[in-house]
């Protein structure tokens, strides 16, 4: 069965192309722009697989992470433009399971499934 994946990015074009790369990589896609339609879609499906920005314009990812995996058994991978060792670290506690930075480069997302799906150790 192909992993039911929710992405969360505020940026139209890059929102787009991760559905693309995830739809090549054989996992069927939800799109949510923002915090509110996330939580939205998350309590209407159950998904295998978060992919969230972290800076989004009504709240964070690391929030959305948190309240995610209190009600849904689910892997998380960040995708954001944070790239310092302390925000990292931060998002990891958080319950990030994988933390990429932007630009993503789809042969690390192809990696990152393969952690969040628990085929590769981690």
């Amino acid at each position: 069965m192909s992993p039911r994946v929710l992405v969360v990015e505020d940026h139209s074009d890059t929102r787009n192309v991760l559905e693309l790369l995830l739809k090549r990589c054989g996992c069927q896609t939800v799109a949510a722009k923002n915090v509110n339609t996330a939580r939205t879609r998350l309590s209407e499906m159950k998904f295998d697989i978060l992919i969230s920005d972290l800076n989004l314009p009504d709240g964070d990812g690391i929030d959305l992470v948190r309240e995610a995996k209190q009600h849904q058994s689910l892997k998380a991978i960040a995708v954001t433009a944070r790239t310092s060792a302390e925000e990292r670290e931060s998002g990891l506690r958080a319950g990030f399971d994988v933390y990429l930075t932007k630009p993503i480069d789809f042969n690390e997302l192809r990696c990152a499934l393969g952690i969040a799906e628990g085929r590769v150790k981690h």
